[in-house]
């Protein structure tokens, strides 16, 4: 069963019991030269350009080659990386963090970031290989293995980011409710997740809500386990549609940095 930190940050533990059903939904992206990568991306929902340049202006240039017109917003390119640094387990990326400029609410980052891009300057020399997985195909999973779980996910609410014991500054301090499982005005589904989701506030059947987001946390702790890992070499950009992919990485050790872009298209929300 899956723990909580003090922190707030929830853990899962990987159910044998699960790992038939998880089995096929990690992903290995297709690796294309940069002229081939739109289309791939369109078709797959993501892709790796190699031998890209390793100067972080390249994400700016990839999300215009992958999106073209329908690119609507930027947010700041991020380092990311450490040294012997502990796995990070499956997530969506997009965070709330607002502050004030000139007396306007200006946010820096958005939870409804729909397109992701990161490129790698320094892989570990030992570790961090990626995992993927289908948040689509994970979902259609858990509606056979799990039906009250994938119940719970498509039609009840959560305070996304309600878990937090200490929020960063800039968090805002009103809850962002919304379903882990859910879709765009424009039909498009979106697959969350969250280490610090909790039921919403005042919620009449909360131990059971809690219930599901523990058994949430071992459905990815067990995908995690299961899925097949590949690996970002130096000059290898990868393009994720943050909508549907769930991410993340083994433990590793020595130095791994790169660099990361998340976006919003015109399709976003």
């Amino acid at each position: 069963m899956a723990t909580t930190a003090t922190s707030g940050r929830r853990s899962g533990t990987v159910r044998p019991d699960l790992k038939e059903a998880l089995g096929a939904v990690g992903v290995v992206p297709a690796r294309v030269d940069a002229r081939e990568s739109r289309a791939v991306f369109e078709r797959d929902g993501v892709v790796i350009v190699p031998r890209t340049p390793t100067d972080p202006d390249e994400l700016v240039v990839a999300a215009g080659r992958t999106l073209g017109g329908r690119l609507r917003a930027l947010t700041g390119i991020r380092p990311q990386g450490g040294t012997d640094s502990p796995p990070l387990g499956l997530h969506s990326d997009g965070a709330n963090v607002v502050v004030e400029i000139h007396g306007r609410q200006v946010p820096l980052r958005e939870p409804d970031e729909d397109y992701l891009y990161m490129l790698c300057s320094v892989p570990a020399p030992s570790g961090g290989d990626s995992v993927l997985i289908d948040g689509y195909a994970l979902v259609d999973q858990l509606a056979e293995a799990a039906p009250e779980l994938h119940t719970f996910l498509t039609r009840c609410d959560v305070d996304y980011f309600g878990g937090w014991r200490t929020p960063a500054r800039g968090v805002p301090a009103t809850p962002l409710v919304r379903r882990l499982v859910e879709w765009t005005r424009g039909g498009r589904r979106v697959v969350r997740a969250s280490d610090y989701a909790a039921p919403v506030p005042r919620e009449p059947e909360w131990d059971a809500h809690m219930a599901f987001l523990d058994g949430y946390a071992d459905v990815l702790a067990t995908a995690f386990e299961c899925a097949p890992r590949f690996r970002l070499e130096a000059g290898d950009l990868m393009a994720l549609d943050n909508y549907r992919f769930l991410h993340g990485r083994d433990a590793f050790r020595g130095t791994r940095e790169l660099h990361v872009l998340a976006v919003r298209s015109a399709d976003a929300r």
